[in-house]
């Protein structure tokens, strides 16, 4: 057949060349959709800073507030690591404890199903859970994630303290956590609010109480107790007992006992003072004091987009601010990605540019065409 003319002819007809230069207009609409799909993919495709990469480790981490290192080890950190251990898929298990803090580290194998390997850890820690003691905070189950990487941060500062600047960063907080590409908002540095009940020791004693019974007078009494529902007509409402405190003066009014003479208040055993928490972050800029916002953004959003989002969110919210407000974005990644796209917009604008112009020197402006 390959001797016979009229076969040659039929292949060459069919041939992809052939093909191409004998339906130009399909090929010019081809072309043209797939530049436009191109186009859409492009402009659709997530701007990341950090790669997608599942890390197989899981970190279990537990706080014991005045506790030396090696008590750690014994109280907290080895009963969660021999819970731990009877995991099989686990490939490697450290460990560390400092003074209140322990923590534990299980690498899995790269095969395992981190969903799964998380249940199981989890479950672990859950059996494990009663042996330590119960002054320490609930264990930490967490994954090692790079997409929890703050993509920018937005100091706050002014000339009215941190109290009142605490105020507006959680009133920014809320705002940015409403951003539908933003996955959650840390706010670092300022003042918490705090109500402190100091209690006087000689007074405890002379009374004959123990610190507990003040703790447990002050919590059986700041409550909210349902109170089950009424029917009125038609209609059903909702009872409750309204208990919490909204003014710390009330809790100087607590009986704390009345059962050996005159009922003893928490005003003749101790002194509250609405005050505030220790501070366990701090937050400088510029020599100055702030409160610092790391946004975190979803997994698998677009950097660039959610970073003109926060920005847009901030100048929305900036009539808001007092009149020594200033605002300051640092840290923010978004600014190299966007340096990195362009580059790449030019590389291949460069490219094509360079392709067009060999065809066009080579084969001449006809035969390119």
């Amino acid at each position: 057949p390959l001797d016979d003319p009229g076969f040659l002819m039929r292949f060459k007809e069919f041939a992809p060349t052939s093909f191409a230069v004998n339906h130009r207009t399909s090929m010019v609409v081809l072309l043209v959709i797939i530049a436009i799909l191109g186009l859409v993919s492009y402009q659709t495709t997530p701007k990341e800073s950090f790669p997608e990469i599942e890390i197989p480790m899981i970190g279990v981490t537990t706080i014991y507030p005045g506790v030396s290192p090696a008590d750690m080890e014994s109280l907290v950190s080895r009963p969660i690591e021999d819970e731990l251990s009877t995991i099989s898929d686990i490939k490697e298990l450290t460990s560390s404890s400092t003074e209140g803090f322990s923590s534990v580290v299980a690498e899995f194998e790269t095969t395992v199903d981190m969903e799964d390997a998380l249940q199981k850890v989890r479950e672990k820690v859950d059996l494990a859970r009663p042996e330590l003691p119960d002054e320490a905070e609930e264990p930490s189950v967490s994954e090692f994630d790079f997409s929890e990487v703050p993509i920018m941060q937005v100091n706050l500062s002014g000339d009215y303290g941190l109290v009142r600047l605490k105020d507006i960063a959680d009133d920014l907080q809320d705002r940015l956590e409403s951003i539908p590409e933003v996955l959650r908002v840390v706010v670092r540095g300022g003042l918490e609010r705090e109500v402190q009940v100091d209690v006087d020791l000689p007074r405890l004693k002379f009374y004959g109480l123990a610190i507990s019974d003040v703790i447990d007078a002050i919590s059986s009494e700041n409550v909210n107790i349902p109170g089950g529902s009424i029917d009125v007509g038609r209609s059903k409402y909702l009872v409750r007992v309204d208990g919490e405190f909204d003014d710390p003066a009330l809790i100087e009014e607590l009986v704390v006992t009345a059962e050996s003479g005159p009922p003893v208040y928490v005003r003749d055993v101790a002194s509250v003072d609405f005050g505030f928490a220790e501070r366990d972050s701090y937050a400088r800029l510029d020599g100055a004091p702030v409160i610092t916002l790391d946004v975190i953004k979803r997994s698998g959003q677009n950097i660039i987009a959610t970073s003109a989002s926060v920005k847009e969110a901030i100048d929305e919210f900036e009539p808001l601010f007092p009149p020594s407000t200033v605002v300051k974005i640092t840290s923010d990644q978004s600014t190299d990605i966007e340096m990195m796209v362009s580059s790449l917009e030019n590389n291949i604008i460069s490219g094509l540019l360079l392709i067009v112009a060999v065809l066009l020197f080579f084969l001449g402006l006809a035969n390119s065409g």
